[in-house]
């Protein structure tokens, strides 16, 4: 064989064909055949036979290859079109290409040999027209390369066969051989094809290097309709897009033929509103190289029958970002506009529909065409004259002056920031008054804007600006203009300042000290968000910590910012560590500050503090850095922290000092624990203030952390123990054998230091101003209820706090407690609520770990023994909560006299602060009765807290309906005492001057008000969420929900129109759970069992907002002068839009509601509530009758009820002349209705 792969070249062209056929199948055998072909002399014979042999012999195996394939065997169709998407390989082995088309024929022995034969005489082919000396004419080659070409179609069995023709006559078009233009038609077809299949690169350069050969096609023929389908694939396929010879084909072939062009525009277009950025970069390069590259009637096409409908669609798409995907298109025109005829162009295109757009009535078109404008200013021509570019700039700079004071803050936004860009990218060749002017209202105009949006974007466009050195002698004079946004209320606005700052602070020319003084700084560094005061470190720290001065230097410049001002450089080091300056630096810092505070050398206690707080928060910035942990441990030695203790004279200085200790290993901080139990025994009044919050959370975790938790949580028991018993013996509650007993099995050891101990801090806390001897111990219960709670939320603690021995006997005492202070809350004059939350905290955590343990199968027999013993569950302590409640509500309404109320008053006239002016006895009774309700407001958030989280964790629904209905007593609770204060307002002759302590009051009313709405709201929406149709009347639902409505209806005569907003705005989101809440009992029965009596459930008690809202319409249809609008009406009318827009059902059941209302106040002849009524219903409801009267049967029932109601009323009494006018008035609204 080897002998005969080298035979000599005298062989004739019959057997070197014939050896071909054997040698092309292998790659050694290949090259031995390109060997011999390529070593053929000139004058050998072969030269001249080979090329007809060759034809010859394709022609036969062609004739044979076509009668293997049977009947069908030369299918006329063009080349097949690729799939969509490529097929994944499945995890099976692949099959051969004879067996991928599923269900087809096996190929046979005969069609196998012949396209053997065919790729051997294909190779011969390309062996004898690349002929390194052109021994044959490529005129002799041509026949069999192009009988080859025609038959391409049927090698789509051969995969390898296709790629060996459609390469040879893709170099013969290369190569520009003679008949090029008859071995394309079959060929590109292929290779744009696979182009589209494969999504290869080289497949993309091959296409792009054959494009002269598509102008070839007649693009009007019928038959060419599949290559059209490939070019338009072309368009959109993203190979083409990410190529640079890709865009360019893609460009070419819109250039092919108008016809072609305009489904590829069409194409381009349909693609536009999904385009990513890239692909619509893609499209735009496309569009350019294609406009540039056509004339006549294909740019006529592109430029009106395309780039006029895109600026159109970027001024008037309906939503931003099909908008600015029309503007991405756009913006390669934009940026080439230095070609020839670009911006000439553009100016054509844009000039009749821009202008006109930036004017018209809706906003979104403004703010696109304003953007189009901002895109491509300036808006010329440079063959134009001079004076009608100046006149053409001119009428640009005017309508931007305009937009910046458009009436939508979004067009002002994107306003103030193009006029910036323009003014920084254009700054040259703009005239100095038009500059002026622009900056001018900038300035002083857009920097006061109501919009925060528009603010910010000033500051922004003022940042920008600054890059141009040309802007800065005139912003200089401007910038200080600005300084009274550093104060603005919104965060956003403040931290675009201090970025201003720092662009200023890096001009040289600028001192950022003269936009925003030093002061003004370093007091929003000590108090302000972090975010702004991260930022502000990072201006500040080349002056007071620049990193080019030594050490020392740098320290003292930093002890120059703490006796400036001590907050500020103690939050100053909170932040430096992140703003750039090195560990090493800080850690000298802090060592300097903590020497130079236990020296007190010319230090107040102030800046001593400052110095301690300092070096805190910069050992806590630098805790995670392992570099400096030994450095760390040596500086906070045992030693130096008892001095540092000493030193401290503020608790945020111990709190800091607390937390540096954590740091350090427990072993250098035992001696801590008995100064930290000490600050636990010590704390009051923790409820209110954060700053003693943090020391005891400090204090907490250092106790912890050294191994103290149970000796800290029997401390907590043994406090509340004994306080519990104390205040059971004082109030006569019963004995306290239980929670002694359960101290005896928990084997609880009380030191007998702890009645002393618990004295000698009452003795503290009833030092205190306005604190009476029966509220200190309930303030020392609150410290330690505090403490308690906080360890249960805590997640890292709570575990630990459940599972101690002690667990039970503070559940038990903060049982007994919470009790007491629910009992004797209005005899107080400072309510502690925290023993109530500790207790339904404990509750809730300790039903959730018996229920994580049941689920778990895990038994720990001392809890659930503890648990059993205590009777400690969930439902159980919601019902000790309600009942204690309950029954205060009941005291206070069956209530003492005002005589009673006055001598409890005068009884703690010592502890209570009268307000200065106040003379008489009346104003006296009023500051004790703001006092009492806002003791009982905070009383009633707490306990519908925890009823709500009840709720949400487990509950039957009857003690659903129990909470529903003790809600609706506390909002009624609520509701009354408002009143009655209203009441004793309107009493009072002379105008009572309210001080600053009871608007202090006032406003803790509104918070907590808002507060107890919300939780009322939400046990409303769990209870309806979990109904539907069929589960039968609710009275309960619809009486809270109505005293929600009383709630609303109430706080603006009670505590102002302020406090009424704020209600209001709480209560929007849950108008449509109140408006359910009312209709719930038609909505809930069917219509033949709903035999609900409305008007007996509304006559016990007869809802406060239904008499202000007959009220209200009667005054304005009988005319008469009325208070002016409160926030319930704007409620209202939002629930008007509500009921309108929603199912009529729930229309119908509201209607039923109010007109039940109608028949009550019918009853109580009380006639101009009446009208109000029917009018509201008749006149508002059914505006426009949107609904039919038809659907909505109960309203129908109810209006010939009290229709006849009325008649009756007309008929059997003579009511006087104006009740007469009123029921009168009423039948005809109700009779414009039936």
């Amino acid at each position: 064989m080897e002998k005969r792969q080298r035979s000599p070249a005298a062989s004739s062209a019959d057997e070197i064909l014939s050896s071909a056929t054997t040698l092309a199948a292998t790659k050694p055998g290949k090259s031995s055949l390109r060997s011999l072909i390529f070593s053929l002399p000139p004058s050998s014979d072969v030269v001249a036979s080979l090329p007809e042999t060759l034809h010859l012999a394709v022609s036969a195996s062609l004739d044979a290859f076509r009668n293997s394939l049977g009947p069908c065997g030369s299918p006329v169709r063009a080349f097949r079109s690729p799939p969509l998407k490529r097929s994944r390989p499945s995890s099976a082995a692949q099959k051969p290409d004879e067996e991928a088309e599923g269900s087809a024929a096996p190929i046979s022995d005969e069609t196998l040999d012949q396209l053997k034969n065919l790729k051997a005489y294909t190779f011969v082919a390309f062996l004898c027209f690349s002929h390194p000396k052109k021994l044959f004419s490529p005129s002799d080659l041509l026949p069999s390369v192009r009988s080859l070409h025609d038959c391409l179609v049927l090698y789509e069995m051969d995969s390898a066969l296709l790629s060996q023709v459609a390469g040879l006559c893709e170099e013969w078009w290369k190569l520009k051989l003679p008949g090029r233009e008859n071995l394309v038609s079959q060929s590109l077809p292929f290779l744009l094809s696979r182009s589209l299949t494969d999504c290869k690169k080289a497949d993309v350069r091959r296409v792009y290097s054959l494009r002269g050969a598509f102008l070839l096609f007649d693009y009007v023929d019928e038959s060419i309709e599949d290559l059209k389908m490939l070019l338009m694939r072309c368009v959109t396929s993203p190979v083409y897009q990410k190529m640079d010879e890709g865009r360019k084909f893609v460009s070419f072939v819109l250039g092919l033929n108008q016809q072609l062009t305009k489904e590829a525009l069409e194409l381009l277009k349909s693609q536009i509103p999904f385009g990513k950025k890239s692909m619509l970069e893609a499209f735009a390069d496309i569009l350019f190289r294609a406009w540039k590259g056509s004339e006549g009637s294909l740019r006529e096409e592109i430029e009106d029958g395309f780039l006029q409908g895109l600026i159109e669609g970027a001024i008037y798409a309906g939503s931003k970002f099909l908008a600015a995907s029309a503007r991405r298109v756009l913006g390669e025109f934009v940026q080439q506009r230095m070609t020839d005829g670009v911006d000439k162009l553009l100016l054509r295109l844009v000039e009749p529909v821009l202008f006109r757009s930036l004017q018209v009535a809706n906003s979104n078109v403004r703010q696109n065409a304003l953007h189009l404008l901002l895109d491509m200013f300036p808006l010329e021509d440079r063959d134009m004259t001079k004076e009608v570019k100046e006149s053409l700039q001119q009428k640009q700079f005017l309508l931007l002056e305009k937009l910046l004071l458009d009436d939508c803050p979004e067009v002002r936004l994107v306003a103030v920031e193009g006029s910036c860009r323009i003014l920084h990218l254009f700054w040259e060749v703009i005239p100095t008054s038009t500059i002026t002017k622009f900056l001018a209202k900038i300035v002083d105009t857009m920097s006061h804007n109501i919009s925060n949006e528009v603010r910010i974007s000033t500051i922004n466009g003022i940042i920008y600006l600054l890059d141009n050195p040309q802007s800065h002698e005139i912003m200089k004079v401007l910038l200080p203009k600005l300084g009274f946004l550093f104060f603005d209320p919104v965060l956003s606005v403040r931290v675009s300042v201090v970025d201003l700052l720092l662009a200023v602070r890096d001009v040289h020319t600028f001192q950022f000290n003269k936009v925003v003084a030093l002061d003004d700084l370093l007091s929003s560094l000590a108090n302000d968000h972090p975010r702004v005061a991260q930022k502000i470190t990072n201006l500040l720290i080349p002056c007071y910590f620049p990193s080019k001065l030594t050490i020392k230097e740098a320290c003292s410049r930093f002890v120059a910012l703490i006796k400036r001002s001590p907050d500020a450089g103690a939050r100053f080091c909170e932040f430096a560590f992140s703003e750039g300056s090195s560990s090493r630096s800080l850690m000298e810092l802090a060592k300097f500050c903590i020497s130079l505070a236990l020296s007190r050398k010319g230090l107040d206690r102030e800046k001593t503090d400052g110095l301690l707080i300092s070096s805190s928060n910069i050992c806590q910035g630098l805790a995670n850095e392992s570099s400096v942990k030994p450095v760390l441990t040596e500086l906070l030695s045992a030693e130096r922290l008892k001095h540092m203790l000493t030193a401290a004279s503020s608790e945020r200085a111990q709190t800091a000092i607390l937390s540096m200790a954590s740091l350090v290993s427990s072993e250098n901080v035992v001696f801590l624990k008995d100064y930290c139990l000490a600050i636990l025994r010590n704390s009051n009044f923790l409820s209110d203030n954060v700053e003693k919050q943090e020391v005891v959370k400090a204090a907490q975790k250092l106790i912890i952390s050294g191994g103290g938790f149970d000796e800290m949580f029997e401390h907590l028991a043994n406090v509340l123990r004994e306080l519990a018993s104390t205040l059971c013996i004082r109030f006569g509650l019963g004995s306290t054998e239980e929670i002694l007993q359960t101290s005896k099995r928990k084997k609880v050891k009380l030191p007998m230091k702890t009645s002393r101990r618990v004295n000698q801090v009452a003795g503290k806390v009833s030092q205190n101003c306005g604190i009476g001897s029966d509220d200190k111990d309930f303030i020392i219960a609150g410290s330690a209820s505090w403490q308690v709670k906080y360890l249960l939320t805590t997640e890292s603690t709570r575990t630990s706090a459940l599972n101690s021995p002690f667990s039970g006997t503070i559940f038990s005492a903060l049982s007994v407690i919470s009790e007491l202070c629910i009992q004797q809350c209005l005899q107080l004059n400072h309510l502690e609520i925290e023993p109530i939350v500790a207790y339904t905290t404990f509750a809730i955590f300790m039903s959730l770990q018996n229920t994580s343990e049941n689920a778990d199968g895990i038994k720990d027999n001392d809890l659930h023994q503890a648990s059993s013993s205590l009777e400690v569950t969930f439902d159980g302590a919601l019902n000790h909560i309600i009942n204690c409640v309950d029954r205060l509500y009941l005291d206070s309404v069956s209530g003492k006299p005002r005589q009673e109320v006055e001598r409890a008053q005068s009884q703690k006239s010592k502890c209570i602060e009268v307000p200065e002016g106040t003379s008489n006895p009346t104003e006296g009774y009023q500051s004790f009765h703001v006092k009492r309700i806002q003791i009982l407001v905070k009383l009633y958030t707490a306990v519908m807290k925890f009823v709500v989280d009840a709720v949400r964790t487990r509950l039957p629904n009857q003690t659903l309906q129990r909470c529903l209905k003790f809600a609706s007593d506390h909002i009624h609770h609520i509701v009354s005492a408002l009143r009655g204060h209203k009441y004793q307002k309107l009493s009072n002759k002379d105008e009572v001057t309210m001080n600053n302590i009871q608007e202090e009051v006032l406003k803790d009313i509104s918070i907590h008000l808002k507060s107890s709405f919300s939780y009322a709201a939400k046990l409303l929406h769990e209870f309806l969420k979990n109904t539907n149709e069929g589960s039968g009347a609710s009275p309960e639902a619809f009486h809270l929900a109505n005293d929600l409505l009383d709630l609303i209806a109430s706080t603006g005569s009670s505590l102002g129109s302020r406090h009424d907003s704020n209600i209001v705005s709480i209560a929007k989101p849950w108008l449509p759970t109140i408006i359910l809440g009312l209709g719930c009992n038609h909505l809930m029965m069917p219509d033949k069992e709903c035999t609900l009596n409305l008007a007996d459930l509304l006559s016990a008690n007869f809802p406060i907002w239904l008499s202000d809202l007959g009220d209200t319409e009667f005054h304005i249809e009988s005319q008469t002068p009325k208070s002016k609008s409160s926030a319930f009406e704007s409620l209202i009318e939002l629930m008007l839009v509500l009921l309108k827009k929603g199912s009529h059902r729930i229309l119908d059941a509201t209607c039923g509601v109010i007109l039940g209302a109608v028949e009550v106040m019918l009853k109580n002849a009380n006639f101009s509530l009446v009208l109000g009524l029917i009018r509201f219903v008749c006149f508002k409801m059914f505006e426009n009758k949107s609904v039919p009267s038809e659907r909505l049967q109960v309203t129908n029932s109810y209006l010939r009820k009290v229709y006849q109601l009325i008649a009756k009323e007309l008929e059997e009494h003579q009511e006087g002349e104006d009740e007469r006018h009123h029921l009168v008035s009423a039948l005809k609204f109700i009779e414009s209705i039936l």
